[in-house]
């Protein structure tokens, strides 16, 4: 009987921690090579001047992706990346130096390609990720000092893997582009999160190793960590200098591998590409204040708001970027009447005879 209920427990545990991610919608925009594919959210929000974050992932199941992105409330678009095989699958490609340019150029040309975007669209903020034996692509990239300076964010999710030199640390020809960008996030000028596990590795260097070797250059020390994060991840240590973050996770299994790429959605919030809007922000800066209001009270008059919303901007008032905390305007019941006939006059001169 406890065997009985101890499995009981243990199978919703597991659906608990399935139902933290929810299932992303979204279109799926073929690109020029059949292993990049791009995804547009079905939540994402359009902003001033067209202006849209990028999110490239390398190596990993891209449903999975999309569903993290979504746990994070990313306002973004992503690109994913999948070859197979081991990290020479990755390598071998983007040891073309124009590739990765290739590739943002062609996920440009297809997002002004489709008809909500237009020709104005264009990339802001630039964040790159990638699992497992996805950084075979990220070691060739940020090699380059111009792709340093291109790329504002950069998730390793228990994914940097080395040559052993013969002092016995990681080979450094193969650590020299992530020391460099671990540099610029150290000072302040990009975001850097590295996360590791503990599984060994067998004649090159682990995740858990190639972390090591980026605290040391960086004369970073470690503090323990016991928190509990998302899914199946438990801390262990953590270390942090400006916008470069390391979590070690524990766990030496594959599962324990796996669960950075399930659960990725516990840093992408934290690569500083934009959000979705809160309920009520109506002029999409980000915020919810005394603008928003200006904006549903004239969207009464034009039908493009409805009495309702003023709940969302009621609720959320002061909440986003800069929220502030100005008294909130009341609309009586009088004037509540008068916005929602307005509503129905609007909405009656726009139905169709």
């Amino acid at each position: 009987m406890l065997r009985a209920t101890l499995c009981l427990l243990t199978i919703l545990a597991a659906g608990l921690v399935e139902a933290q991610l929810p299932f992303a919608t979204g279109r799926q925009v073929a690109m020029s090579r059949s292993q990049w594919r791009m995804f547009i959210p079905d939540t994402y929000t359009h902003r001033p001047g067209d202006e849209v974050d990028l999110l490239v992932h390398f190596h990993g199941d891209s449903q999975t992706v999309w569903n993290n992105a979504a746990y994070a409330d990313l306002n973004a678009v992503i690109v994913t990346v999948n070859y197979n095989g081991l990290s020479s699958a990755y390598r071998v490609p983007f040891q073309d130096t124009t590739l990765f340019d290739q590739l943002l150029t062609d996920a440009e040309n297809r997002l002004r390609g489709q008809t909500d975007f237009g020709a104005a669209a264009s990339f802001d903020t630039l964040a790159v990720s990638s699992f497992s034996a996805g950084y075979g692509a990220v070691r060739e990239i940020v090699k380059s000092p111009t792709y340093r300076t291109q790329i504002d964010s950069l998730l390793a999710a228990d994914s940097l893997y080395a040559t052993t030199a013969s002092d016995g640390t990681p080979l450094d020809s193969q650590m020299a582009g992530y020391k460099a960008y671990a540099d610029l996030a150290a000072a302040g000028d990009k975001r850097f999160i590295f996360t590791h596990s503990q599984v060994a590795t067998f004649g090159y260097e682990s995740t858990e190793e190639t972390g090591n070797e980026l605290l040391q250059h960086l004369s970073l020390g470690t503090a323990t960590d016991n928190g509990v994060g998302l899914g199946t991840l438990r801390y262990y240590r953590k270390a942090e200098q400006e916008g470069f973050t390391l979590h070690g996770a524990r766990g030496a299994t594959g599962d324990d591998h796996l669960a950075h790429l399930r659960y990725m959605g516990e840093w992408l919030g934290d690569l500083g590409l934009a959000t979705r809007p809160p309920l009520g922000d109506f002029n999409a800066d980000g915020r919810v204040d005394i603008a928003d209001y200006t904006t549903w009270r004239d969207g009464m008059e034009t039908g493009d708001t409805s009495i309702f919303d003023y709940g969302f901007w009621y609720a959320n008032f002061g909440t986003g970027v800069g929220g502030n905390a100005v008294s909130v305007p009341e609309v009586g019941a009088i004037t509540l009447l008068g916005c929602l006939s307005v509503g129905l006059v609007s909405s009656s001169r726009r139905r169709p005879r």
